[in-house]
Order: C-alpha cells, then sequence, then structure tokens
C-alpha cells in the first residue's frame, strides 16, 4: 500500500523540517501522475514548472540526452526530489528524467505553489536549496584543487 501523500512528504528531505499541519495544506496543492518505463519526464530546455517527488519507481537524470554528448547525471529512487529550481525559478529544464521503471511522482506545479505557499514551506525549500550549493561550491573547489 502506498504511502499517503502527507506521510510522503514527511519523509522527503526537502520537507523533513516542516510540521504537519503545514503538510497537510501543502498535500492539498499534490497531484499523483505515472509515468512508464522510458517516459520522458521532464525535457532539457522546456520551461520548468513542477516539483517532482518519487513515491515509487527511479528515474535517470541526462544531459544532451539523445546525443553523442549524452551524460548521465544522476539516479533518483523513492522519496528523492527534483525540479526545485524549476518550482522556484520557472527557468528551462537543465537536464532530460526518463522514468526507469513505472513509476509514480508527486508534483507540485509553480502557480499552486505561488499562491499557497507558506513561510515554513519556503523557508525549508531555501535551505535545502542553500544546501545543495554548498555542496557544489565544495565539489567545485575540490576540482580545482585537483
Amino acid at each position: 500500500m502506498p504511502v499517503s501523500i502527507e506521510d510522503m512528504l514527511a519523509n522527503t528531505s526537502l520537507f523533513s523540517r516542516v510540521d504537519r499541519d503545514e503538510l497537510h495544506n501543502l498535500a492539498a496543492w499534490v497531484q499523483v501522475q505515472n509515468y512508464n518505463s522510458g517516459q520522458v519526464i521532464d525535457a532539457e530546455g522546456d520551461l520548468g514548472t513542477t516539483l517532482h517527488i518519487i513515491r515509487s519507481g527511479s528515474v535517470d537524470v541526462y544531459q544532451s540526452y539523445g546525443s553523442d554528448d549524452q551524460t548521465l547525471l544522476a539516479s533518483f529512487g523513492e522519496g528523492d526530489f527534483f525540479g526545485e529550481m524549476a518550482l522556484l525559478l520557472g527557468r528551462p529544464r537543465s537536464a532530460t528524467v526518463i522514468a526507469k521503471e513505472q513509476t509514480e511522482c508527486l508534483q507540485i506545479l509553480r502557480n499552486s505553489f505561488e499562491e499557497g505557499a507558506t513561510v515554513p514551506v519556503l523557508w525549508a525549500m531555501l535551505q535545502h536549496v542553500a544546501e545543495r550549493l554548498a555542496h557544489a561550491d565544495e565539489t567545485i573547489g575540490e576540482m580545482h584543487s585537483h
């Protein structure tokens, strides 16, 4: 039996610091979407408007998908998420995401998020994005020191 939307949000690192009342409100904006194995979930260059949280299944993230320069950037599974920058900024996708198997995602659309996001939810996202940026800075620093 799948985990409830509220529990799934609570168990996702992005929203793990948000209290249950806020998660209950956030769950009301969530849509559930299913993808078949091999299906494109997000395409590089498309306008990004959705945060995806993997409820079941797994995905691969590629840059230059389908070209000779195709590069696997990451693989994500249950409880992982992608698209937070698209949700916050509404910019074009920087990579293509493909379902590796039958995959179910919880989705939060940017227009719903803009209308209803509360300070605790925004603060949780800001902290997480800042942590990812700090990690990227460390990685870049290590690359330059070698």
